[in-house]
C-alpha cells in the first residue's frame, strides 16, 4: 500500500509539473518594444542622379542594417512621381518576427551565439538589398520625372507602429517636384517671402512621436542658399506635424549613426 501510495504521489507531482511548464512555455511572450525604421528614398531624376542613388543605398546597406536590433523592423520605399500611385517597398522586413536563438547551448554561450547569428542574417540581407536597389532602379525609371515628397509621407503615415519606435529616415534633396508645388530652384515662386502661404495650402501628415532625419547627398547646383530655404521649409512643416526632426544635412552621418545607437526605453 505505502509502495502504491508513494509511486501515485510521484505520478501526480509530475503531471503538476508538466501542466505548470506547459502554462509557461505556451504562454506569448510580448515582444519588448523595437525601432520601426522606415527609410523613403529619392528615386527622381537629377544631373548627379546615379552618384545620389548609390550613396543613398550605401547609407542604407552599411550604417542601417548592420545596426538593426532583435526586435526592429525595417522598411525601404520610393520617393518620385508615383509615390502614391505606384507605391511598393524595396525592403520590407521584420525581425522580431524572427528567431536567432540557438537550440542547444549553455546559458553562457547563448547570448553570444544569438549576436552572432543577428550579425550573419544582417551581412546577408545587407547583400541582398544592394541587390534588389539596383533593380528597384530600374524599375522606377519611368516614374522618375517628379518628386512627390507629400504623397510619400501619405504612405509614410500607413505604415507607422504605435508599439514599437518610429523613425523616419528621407534620403532626398528635399525638393518637391509636382503639377502643385515645385521646389526647384528655378521656380522663383517658391521663395522665403511664399513660404509660410505655401505652408497652409500643403497636406498635413501628422507623426507625434515620430523622429525624422534627413540626408541630401550632394546636390549639384543648388546654391547654400536655396538649400536652407528648403531645409527651413521643412523644419516648419515637421515641426507643424509634431515629427521631431533629429538632423537635416548633406552628407555627414555621424548623426544617422547616433541616432541608430541610440537605446529604446519601455
Amino acid at each position: 500500500m505505502k509502495r502504491s501510495y508513494f509511486f501515485k504521489s510521484i505520478i501526480t507531482l509530475t503531471a503538476i509539473i508538466f501542466l505548470l511548464s506547459s502554462c509557461k512555455w505556451g504562454s506569448k511572450r510580448e515582444v519588448p518594444k523595437g525601432k520601426n525604421i522606415i527609410c523613403v528614398v529619392d528615386f527622381s531624376d537629377s544631373k548627379n542622379a546615379s552618384e545620389r542613388l548609390q550613396f543613398y543605398m550605401n547609407v542604407i546597406k552599411d550604417n542601417i542594417i548592420p545596426r538593426l536590433g532583435l526586435y526592429d523592423k525595417i522598411t525601404v520605399m520610393p520617393i518620385d512621381k508615383a509615390s502614391i500611385t505606384n507605391s511598393s517597398d524595396i525592403l520590407l522586413k521584420d525581425i522580431s518576427t524572427m528567431n536567432f536563438e540557438p537550440e542547444q547551448a549553455s546559458p553562457m554561450e547563448e547570448e553570444q551565439i544569438t549576436k552572432d547569428n543577428l550579425k550573419k542574417y544582417k551581412d546577408t540581407l545587407a547583400t541582398s538589398f544592394a541587390q534588389i536597389f539596383q533593380t528597384a532602379i530600374v524599375n522606377r525609371n519611368k516614374s522618375n520625372h517628379g518628386t512627390d515628397i507629400f504623397g510619400a509621407l501619405e504612405v509614410v503615415k500607413g505604415k507607422l507602429k504605435t508599439r514599437d519606435v518610429n523613425y523616419l529616415i528621407i534620403l532626398s534633396d528635399m525638393m518637391n517636384w509636382t503639377s502643385t508645388l515645385n521646389m526647384e530652384p528655378s521656380n522663383k515662386e517658391f521663395n522665403s517671402s511664399t513660404m509660410e502661404n505655401i505652408l497652409e495650402k500643403v497636406p498635413n501628415y501628422e507623426m507625434p512621436g515620430t523622429t525624422a532625419l534627413v540626408l541630401t547627398a550632394e546636390q549639384v547646383e543648388v546654391s547654400p542658399e536655396h538649400f536652407k530655404l528648403v531645409q527651413s521649409f521643412w523644419s516648419k512643416y515637421f515641426e507643424k506635424n509634431h515629427i521631431k526632426l533629429y538632423d537635416y544635412n548633406s552628407a555627414s552621418i555621424s548623426k544617422l549613426n547616433e541616432l541608430m545607437a541610440l537605446e529604446i526605453n519601455e
